[in-house]
């Protein structure tokens, strides 16, 4: 179970407009931050002095009765130390990220409003400095808080200062040996948590794991945070645990950790990027060679249709071709056609036009995909203990990247059947990055379900890993050319009537506007 606590907010009386935008403008000194990627998928939610007006540009509805909007855009009028509705808008379809505000409403059985609470965590004031602001109004009938016009007075404000002293503001000091244990127990804690029951494969006792384990681990490191801290320290190894080798506990890393932690709490990074912080000062998992860890990452440019030369950190100068598309960054060796890069790139537009916002959550992911022409031992990343790679494999919350076999792809002069890995990938990437980063129930709630289902009623071979399922009906489904080109998922006509709920789950995230693949592949004249 999550120890994640409701934050404190601090209560004061608002009996003038004046006051509360003299305590809002005082309250915290400038914060920097720098270019976010998800700014265009992101509603914002602004007071404006001017007309005394606050705006959000998307409030999650959370309400006692069925049948409401999903989300709604709202302004509120500061009257007499009261907000007000001046305006509001229903939204049907609620974003996957950037609807963080939120509306509770409890209606009585004849649908009168009883009692409702507006809550953000990211108010900003309009010609203001960037310090951001946690903000409740309530309403609650019981009070009578209803002017002479019939409006609801949210009459109950209370409002605090969002920054990082917050989180840590009431915890107790520990050791940092203990500390950075028990990090290390809250990884191993959300990966447990992730088993769904079901054995991923029937010759093996493993279990499929779906979860968003990201968004779980900052819940829990939150919670953790809010209770210990660690005083500065001198670097020491960690004598006597297993496994920890040349290992040292530093205060840099522990550093770096908090102020990852801090970077999601404001909302500035991604929870991978926590997660990884977590692993490198817990020592967890860093003997994989592609650990984000371990590499530099690419600068991210925006390419338009076209390969450049890569911009290669250092020690990843076997890339010489670069392009970017869908928040992605592409990049391939010399051995690897240019068309191959832009097939990519067209492909991964495609996946992502239904939700762009999955764009801006790629790209603060930092997901980057490594073409290669015969196995994987060629990137630089993995070396030859990935000889036996031909295909490709994703990129998860801890790795610098995904990869993907180049000429697998059907683009012009390289007209390929079967299969396609970057397609495939990216439906595991989407999993990893994008629906943990923004805690996707409704897909894991259903996914491995869907895929018992599926192997115990004959629509999925026995052998098939569970795993696999979501992967492989994205690639099937995006590419809907048929048996020569994924016989399990041939066709989207297949798919809904062999796999309604996987169905569901695709026209949910991905495009239903049809695609025209490999246009050059011609079934009457194939050997």
């Amino acid at each position: 179970m999550s120890r994640h606590r409701q934050m404190h907010i601090v209560k004061r009386s608002i009996p003038t407009q004046m006051r509360l935008l003299i305590a809002i403008s005082l309250a915290a000194p400038l914060i920097s931050f720098a270019a976010d990627p998800l700014k265009p998928y992101l509603a914002t939610t602004e007071f404006e002095s001017t007309t005394s007006t606050l705006s959000s540009g998307c409030v999650k509805i959370n309400s006692n009765v069925s049948g409401l909007a999903k989300a709604m855009s709202i302004d509120f009028k500061l009257e007499k130390g009261a907000l007000v509705i001046s305006d509001f808008g229903a939204k049907n379809r609620l974003p996957m990220i950037g609807c963080e505000d939120t509306l509770d409403v409890s209606l009585d059985s004849d649908g009168k409003l009883t009692s409702a609470l507006f809550s953000t965590s990211r108010l900003s004031i309009t010609g203001g400095d960037s310090t951001v602001y946690n903000l409740n109004a309530a309403f609650n009938e019981a009070r009578k808080p209803i002017a002479e016009n019939g409006q609801y007075l949210f009459d109950e404000i209370s409002y605090s200062v969002r920054s990082c002293s917050e989180i840590t503001k009431n915890a107790s000091p520990m050791r940092p040996i203990d500390y950075m244990r028990d990090v290390k127990s809250l990884i191993d804690r959300v990966y447990e948590r992730s088993k769904t029951g079901f054995q991923d494969t029937l010759d093996s006792p493993e279990e499929t794991t779906y979860g968003p384990v990201s968004h779980w681990f900052y819940e829990e490191a939150l919670a953790f945070a809010s209770n210990y801290y660690v005083k500065e320290f001198t670097d020491f190894s960690p004598d006597g645990d297993e496994g920890s080798g040349d290992f040292k506990v530093t205060w840099k890393n522990y550093q770096n950790y908090m102020n990852a932690l801090c970077d999601v709490y404001m909302q500035k990074d991604s929870k991978a990027t926590l997660y990884q912080q977590a692993t490198v000062f817990a020592n967890a998992g860093l003997d994989f060679p592609g650990h984000a860890a371990s590499w530099p990452q690419f600068e991210y440019i925006d390419t338009g249709r076209k390969v450049i030369n890569s911009p290669s950190p250092v020690g990843l100068e076997y890339y010489t071709k670069y392009t970017t598309g869908a928040g992605i960054i592409i990049v391939a060796g010399s051995n690897v056609d240019d068309e191959a890069l832009l097939h990519a790139r067209d492909a991964f537009i495609y996946m992502t036009s239904a939700k762009p916002e999955m764009r801006g959550i790629l790209q603060r992911n930092h997901a980057r995909v490594s073409l290669f022409v015969e196995n994987a031992s060629e990137l630089p990343e993995f070396g030859s203990d990935f000889s036996d790679q031909v295909g490709g494999f994703a990129q998860g919350r801890a790795d610098a990247n995904f990869t993907a076999n180049a000429t697998w792809q059907c683009y012009p002069g390289n007209t390929a059947v079967g299969g396609h890995p970057a397609i495939h990938e990216l439906g595991h990437v989407l999993n990893h990055l994008v629906f943990e980063e923004t805690n996707e129930m409704y897909w894991y709630s259903r996914v491995a379900k869907y895929a018992k289902e599926a192997r115990d009623n004959g629509t999925m071979p026995l052998e098939s890993p569970l795993g696999e399922y979501w992967a492989q009906a994205v690639e099937g489904y995006i590419m809907n050319k048929g048996e020569a080109f994924k016989g399990l998922f041939p066709t989207r006509e297949d798919i809904a009537k062999k796999h309604p709920g996987i169905y569901d789950l695709l026209t949910r995230y991905l495009p239903t506007e049809p695609w025209d693949y490999c246009t050059d592949y011609d079934p009457n004249k194939q050997n």
